[in-house]
């Protein structure tokens, strides 16, 4: 268990975590009509917000897996990516149990399955967990 206090996996774990939610808003900020759809397809917003967070949450999620990424402000990109990738599971559980077949659309647009929001929601509890470890395991005084 050594090896999560070590300065080295945290720093893997820091360009990983920022790396792909970089990669993952870029994805969506390129195709926002294809992310659109994979949001509605959740049933949960109002149409006329769906515009709105498909153009909305790819910058953010750009931005702060770039300061996780580049080490600026650690804490608070953890904890913003921790919370955001909490929304996802939550938005992805209610689907499963509704029994919605959708696309989570976080790597751009898939077809929408069953199976495919179990893997996302798989997927997102990894990354929340590597975000928990950020948050734990950073010095106090970056936050």
């Amino acid at each position: 268990m050594k090896i999560f206090h070590h300065r080295w996996f945290l720093l893997i774990l820091r360009v990983v975590l920022g790396g792909v939610f970089v990669y993952a808003g870029t994805l969506k900020l390129v195709h926002p009509l294809a992310f659109a759809d994979s949001i509605a397809t959740f049933q949960l917003l109002p149409p006329q917000l769906i515009n709105v967070v498909a153009l909305s949450l790819p910058p953010f999620e750009i931005i702060v897996g770039a300061m996780l990424l580049f080490g600026i402000f650690q804490r608070q990109a953890a904890f913003s990516l921790l919370v955001l990738t909490g929304i996802f599971m939550l938005f992805l559980f209610q689907a499963i149990v509704r029994g919605l077949e959708v696309d989570c659309g976080c790597f751009g647009s898939g077809e929408p399955s069953a199976w495919s929001a179990w893997i996302s929601l798989g997927r997102n509890l990894f990354l929340a967990l590597g975000c928990v470890l950020i948050l734990r395991r950073v010095r106090k005084a970056d936050f």
